[in-house]
């Protein structure tokens, strides 16, 4: 089986979706092609060609279904469309509805019941990492410090907003990574580099890590891990961070609010009132420390269950299956058990 996969040029740095390809290679013959949705629109022309000089038995647009759109009036068929809320939910409903031949996977609950009622094909599923190695971290309160990565200054959140939101928390330490997506905004972006406190906070600030193990130091020590945007795909930082017991503090929207459960694996706030933060103590931060652990690693067992549904939903294998919810594999297992039980009692 010949694959192709079309992914977002920043995942290749990320890995965010290496999963997914991973998936895709055991199931055949995989080629990547990248695109980026920043760059000019003739960027894409090279997947195009590569489109009208190959032929594939399955295309995969990973948040690239603006490419997509391009190979609809040239014929894509057995297509598979990943896209992510972030840069999706702001769509026209008439975008979505052009991909009549095509399905969705969607890895945001928000954005499947969207499509569903456009009438749209999608099944939805939820992606988990491994848990990470527990980290022995102190909980009191005189130590309690962050991480943030600022990539969009000029939104919520940003440097600004999260010092603030700090000082709410009790938190007296934030290391800030100043390194935004886009470079025109990389000037007040690192204004913070040359102060070491603001408003009571003692801040420290990088822009670039020449090693990534210095990074990833940096970043999974503190206690506290602040969601980088407003939205996110799937937000594989954040998830790796509650993988670590990091206590993650994000926006109330889509897909923070799809994994995290507000004071039981982390802490979500309503971007309008950005400092409208509970009160948590060193006993409660400690528990949101070890739950947000937990959680990935239920998640992650409820991943591998649904595993088979993705293949068989990639392949469209033609296998039923009891529904298209992220509890599809309680479904199956309840089919199969009555299944098994109905072969069982006609030997």
């Amino acid at each position: 089986m010949k694959i192709c996969f079309v992914g977002h040029t920043f995942h290749g740095r990320t890995k965010s979706s290496a999963f997914m390809q991973d998936i895709l290679r055991g199931l055949g013959d995989l080629t990547v092609l990248n695109s980026s949705p920043d760059d000019a629109g003739v960027s894409d022309d090279a997947i195009i060609e590569h489109y009208l000089n190959n032929t594939y038995d399955l295309w995969v647009f990973w948040q690239t279904e603006y490419v997509a759109a391009r190979l609809i009036p040239l014929g894509l068929r057995n297509a598979v469309i990943a896209p992510m809320y972030d840069g999706a939910w702001a769509r026209p409903d008439a975008f979505f509805q052009q991909f009549v031949t095509c399905r969705f996977a969607s890895f945001s609950r928000e954005l499947h019941k969207r499509l569903l009622t456009l009438d749209c094909r999608s099944a939805c599923f939820e992606y988990w990492p491994e848990p990470g190695e527990a980290m022995e971290r102190s909980f009191d309160r005189t130590k309690w410090s962050a991480f943030f990565w600022e990539r969009r200054p000029q939104e919520t959140p940003n440097a600004r907003t999260v010092i603030q939101q700090c000082r709410t928390l009790s938190i007296g330490k934030l290391h800030l990574h100043a390194a935004p997506d886009f470079p025109k905004d990389a000037l007040g972006a690192h204004g913070y580099r040359f102060r070491e406190k603001v408003n009571g906070v003692n801040v420290t600030a990088t822009t670039w890590f020449e090693d990534p193990g210095e990074y990833h130091a940096v970043s999974t020590t503190p206690l506290f891990y602040f969601a980088p945007r407003l939205y996110e795909g799937i937000g594989m930082a954040t998830l790796e961070a509650m993988a670590r017991g990091q206590i993650v503090v994000a926006p109330d929207k889509p897909t923070a609010n799809q994994y995290i459960g507000q004071l039981s694996s982390g802490i979500l706030y309503d971007p309008a009132r950005p400092y409208a933060l509970p009160i948590v103590n060193e006993t409660q931060a400690a528990e949101l420390s070890r739950a947000a652990r937990t959680r990935v690693a239920r998640g992650r067992e409820e991943w591998e269950m649904d595993r088979e549904r993705l293949v068989s939903f990639l392949l469209e294998d033609g296998r039923r299956w009891a529904n298209t919810d992220l509890s599809a594999h309680f479904g199956n297992r309840l089919r199969r058990a009555v299944r098994d039980r109905r072969l069982k009692g006609a030997k």
